[in-house]
């Protein structure tokens, strides 16, 4: 049942006009006056008398699959597939007023005027507090909103303040869930029309955390989404925003720019909630004549030819968790390879010191450190961290982060036409389990004989062709006669190892170019290649291509890291590293 809605003004010379309907326009003139007409109650409960009164509209609302709720869908109306619908994403740090943003696109939706002292929200902030500062949500919330009174309707994706108290790994949940909002087939949403960033007026400079807000949104979109961003600066006394618009300009944020190539921007007071007080009346409505005026002209920019898929955006989204997989991945195997390294280097000083007892076919006793892995439940994560897809096969971790919304191995990002991009062995996903388990690396300390190590590397060739490769010992025999003819001391086991040490040099050597090549391949798509998201793999891949000698390749990333280092990005990748050491536990 629908509350009455009391109006002072809900006069009307129609006597016939019966209670389900209030003396309202259907459409408003240009000047912003009223035609004669009527339009339909909205279907809402009275949370405060006012005035201005204050409504919750009734929504039904939903999850969308495979997100635990984090992920909702509240819709107020009826679709009708014969309206404009645009769709709009909402971004801005947590106290700029972004979610009094919201409720007044609906408001101007349903055609309310400042005389109808009353105010409509389609948002659930808890009541007890005055702002959007105090209110914490973890949850993506899309609103739909279709009015009867107006041939457009609205689909707004509000995302969480990024870069609270909360941090990075409330920001790659939010990151993972736009992602499965933008893909899920049955409440999925296939194309954007704006991007708005939602900033005060008054801001002069952007800080860290505002910088890096920045790069977490454009790190998620193409280069073709730029023309679709747009500022809504809040907190405005309807002057020039100089001050928000030199911030704008010397962080270099890509967005659409004016016939002044000034960054397109509309204006908005938050006083559209505030009690009216006859003294101050001047003052609210030109508050309100303000946000109506700009949404007006917002949606009139939204009806030209703008729209964009969000096609490109998945396949950035899906080249940065490989990139981040693969990254991930690369540590962990380079950790194995210097480890394995380490141990034939022992055993190296071991038969060199021992040459003697060697040659007179002495068996003797030494210690050695093996590395071996371990498959270990994952314990102490966040619950998008406490899955894992790995491969039996190579016995690795394919996706360790962010795996836990994928059903299955073949829906895991790091899936490409049914095999892996990640493993050593490309692997069919079915050689894959995706489990709260995952691979660690270890170490122990083991006590054997020569002829332990003996029968171990006569029968490498045979049983246990990770340490030996028969192909690769023939070629460098052959590489390597005249040096071995002279070696008449040497065994046939110090010849494997270092077979065995070549071997591992040009693994990590493959490895080190799949990273590189998924940087690569993310600059070329992104909206923001120099995003603090990219740069933070940076410290990691330039010295290991040092070592590889691949001078071209690391001047290619040393000039994105010196980008990073500009003005317009420190500040994001500073804020980022700082939310990483927090999260990994790093000083």
């Amino acid at each position: 049942m629908m509350d009455h809605i009391p109006n002072d003004s809900d006069c009307s010379d129609d006597s016939s006009a019966s209670d389900n309907s209030i003396d309202r326009p259907t459409n408003f003139k240009c000047d912003g006056t009223r035609p004669e007409g009527k339009r339909s109650r909205p279907d809402a409960i009275l949370m405060n008398p006012g005035p201005p009164a204050l409504y919750r509209l009734n929504t039904e609302r939903k999850s969308v699959s495979g997100t635990d709720g984090k992920v909702r869908k509240w819709t107020y109306g009826n679709r009708d597939e014969n309206k404009q619908n645009k769709v709009i994403l909402m971004v801005g740090e947590t106290g700029t007023g972004k979610t009094t943003i919201i409720n007044t696109m609906i408001n101007y939706l349903l055609e309310v005027k400042f005389e109808d002292e009353e105010f409509y929200r389609i948002t659930e902030e808890d009541e007890k507090y005055h702002d959007q500062s105090q209110s914490q949500t973890s949850a993506v919330t899309v609103y739909e909103a279709f009015a009867e009174e107006n041939s457009t309707s609205l689909t707004i994706i509000d995302t969480p303040g990024f870069g609270d108290t909360e941090g990075y790994k409330k920001d790659k949940e939010i990151s993972q869930f736009l992602t499965r909002l933008f893909s899920d087939k049955e409440d999925g949403i296939p194309y954007i029309d704006a991007v708005c960033f939602v900033m005060k007026a008054s801001q002069n400079r952007l800080s860290n955390r505002q910088h890096y807000i920045f790069h977490s949104v454009l790190s998620l979109f193409g280069r073709d989404i730029e023309n679709n961003i747009v500022f809504l600066l809040t907190h405005s006394d309807g002057g020039p925003p100089t001050d928000a618009l030199n911030a704008i300009n010397t962080a270099e944020i890509p967005c659409r720019k004016d016939e002044d190539n000034e960054p397109v921007h509309f204006l908005f007071n938050n006083r559209q909630k505030e009690k009216r007080v006859k003294r101050y009346e001047r003052v609210l409505r030109s508050a309100w004549e303000m946000g109506e005026e700009s949404m007006n002209e917002f949606l009139t920019l939204l009806e030209e030819e703008n729209r964009k898929s969000v096609e490109m955006t998945l396949d950035v989204l899906q080249e940065r968790r490989r990139l981040e997989a693969c990254v991930s991945n690369l540590k962990d195997r380079i950790d194995e390879k210097e480890s394995k390294t380490k141990e034939l280097t022992e055993i190296q000083e071991v038969l060199e010191q021992n040459k003697d007892k060697i040659k007179t076919c002495e068996n003797f006793e030494f210690t050695v450190t093996k590395s071996y892995k371990e498959k270990v439940p994952i314990v102490n994560e966040w619950p998008w961290n406490s899955y894992a897809t790995c491969c039996s096969d190579c016995e690795e971790n394919c996706h360790e982060w962010d795996c836990s919304w994928a059903i299955d191995p073949s829906w895991c990002w790091v899936m490409k036409k049914g095999h892996c991009t990640v493993c050593s062995g490309k692997c069919h996903h079915s050689k894959h389990v995706k489990e709260n388990k995952k691979y660690v690396l270890k170490t122990k300390v083991v006590t054997m004989t020569f002829d332990e190590l003996e029968k171990e590397y006569e029968h490498s060739g045979d049983q246990n062709e990770a340490n030996f490769d028969k192909k690769i010992y023939e070629t460098f025999k052959k590489e390597n006669e005249s040096t071995m003819r002279e070696s008449d001391n040497k065994t046939g086991i110090e010849e494997k190892l270092k077979i065995d040490l070549e071997k591992i040099k040009e693994e990590k050597s493959k490895l080190v170019h799949e990273a590189y090549t998924s940087i690569v391949s993310l600059s070329k798509i992104a909206l923001k290649a120099d995003s603090a998201f990219t740069l933070l793999h940076l410290d990691f891949l330039i010295p290991r291509l040092k070592e590889e000698g691949k001078d071209e390749w690391m001047k290619k990333l040393e000039d994105l890291k010196k980008k990073g280092e500009e003005k317009k990005n420190k500040g994001a990748l500073n804020q980022l590293l700082d939310y990483w050491n927090s999260f990994t536990g790093k000083k």
